[in-house]
C-alpha cells in the first residue's frame, strides 16, 4: 500500500487533505459495511478502506510530528533572541495558527502508539463477524475477541459483573453517552474502551453499543473511541460546564 493506492481507494484527489480523507473513510464504511450492505458480505472492498485509511493516519501522523519538531526547533532559536514576555506572546500567537490535527494529539497520542493495534482490531473484528455468520443459530457461542481471551463475548450484563471485579476508576471531567439513532455496530468502541462500552452481540439489529461506566477509561481513551466511530455516534461532554467537545 503507497499514498497513491490508498487515495485511489477512498476516491480522493492527489491534493486531498487527512480531513478529507477522514470524511471519504466513514462515507464508505457505512456504505460498504458488511451489515448494512448484503453485496459486500464477503468484505473484501470494507477491509480495503479500512487498509487505506490507517495508512494515510499513520502517514498524517508522520508528517505531524516532523512539523511540530521543526516548531519545536523554531522556538528554541526565538527564545534565545527575544526576552521571555515577548517570546511567549508571538509563540502564543504561532501555535494557535496550527491545524486542528495537531491541537487534538493530545487526546490521541498514547493510542496512536501502538501501531498493532488495527491489525489486530481488524483481525478480531473479522473473525468475529464471520464466525457469526457460521454459527447465527448458536446465539451463545460468539467466539473470543483479542483485546478480552479470559472470557467469552456474552450479553453486557454477565460483561459488566465481570468487570466490575478488575475495575479501575479514571478521575476525568467527561460524559459520555452512544446516541442510539447513529449506532452501526461497529465494534470500534468496545475495543478501544472496553470498560466504558459493551456491545449486545446477541442483539441481531443496532444499536448494539452502550455505556456502563462513564470511568472506565482515560480521558485519552474516551475520545480516541469517539474520534474512531464512523458514525459520531459517541458524544462527548464536558462534564462540570456541560459544553460540548466531540463531535464538534
Amino acid at each position: 500500500m503507497n499514498r497513491i493506492q490508498a487515495q485511489q481507494i477512498l476516491m480522493l484527489n492527489s491534493d486531498s487533505t487527512f480531513n478529507d480523507a477522514k470524511y471519504a473513510y466513514r462515507k464508505l464504511t457505512l456504505e460498504l459495511h458488511p451489515d448494512k450492505n448484503k453485496n459486500e458480505e464477503d468484505g473484501r472492498r470494507f477491509r480495503n478502506v479500512l487498509e487505506a485509511y490507517h495508512f494515510l493516519k499513520a502517514q498524517n501522523k508522520l508528517e505531524n510530528s516532523n512539523y511540530r519538531k521543526r516548531t519545536d526547533q523554531t522556538e528554541s532559536n526565538y527564545s534565545n533572541n527575544q526576552n521571555t514576555h515577548e517570546n511567549k506572546s508571538q509563540w502564543k500567537k504561532y501555535s494557535n495558527q496550527q491545524n486542528s490535527e495537531e491541537d487534538w494529539s493530545k487526546f490521541t497520542k498514547d493510542f496512536e502508539m501502538d501501531e498493532n493495534f488495527w491489525r489486530q482490531y481488524e483481525k478480531s473484528f473479522w473473525n468475529d463477524y464471520e464466525l457469526r455468520n457460521k454459527k447465527k443459530s448458536e446465539k451463545n457461542n460468539f467466539g473470543k475477541a483479542f483485546w478480552d481471551e479470559s472470557q467469552e463475548n456474552v450479553n453486557p450484563k454477565s460483561k459488566k459483573k465481570y468487570r466490575n471485579e478488575q475495575e479501575h476508576l479514571y478521575k476525568h471531567n467527561l460524559t459520555v453517552d452512544v446516541d442510539k439513532s447513529l449506532c452501526i455496530g461497529c465494534c470500534s468502541c468496545e475495543t478501544i474502551a472496553p470498560k466504558v462500552f459493551a456491545i449486545d452481540k446477541l442483539k441481531m439489529i443496532n444499536p448494539k453499543s452502550q455505556v456502563y461506566n462513564q470511568y472506565g477509561a482515560s480521558e485519552e481513551k474516551i475520545m480516541d473511541a469517539a474520534e474512531t466511530c464512523p458514525t459520531h455516534a459517541i458524544n462527548v461532554n464536558e462534564r462540570k460546564s456541560g459544553r460540548k467537545i466531540y463531535p464538534r
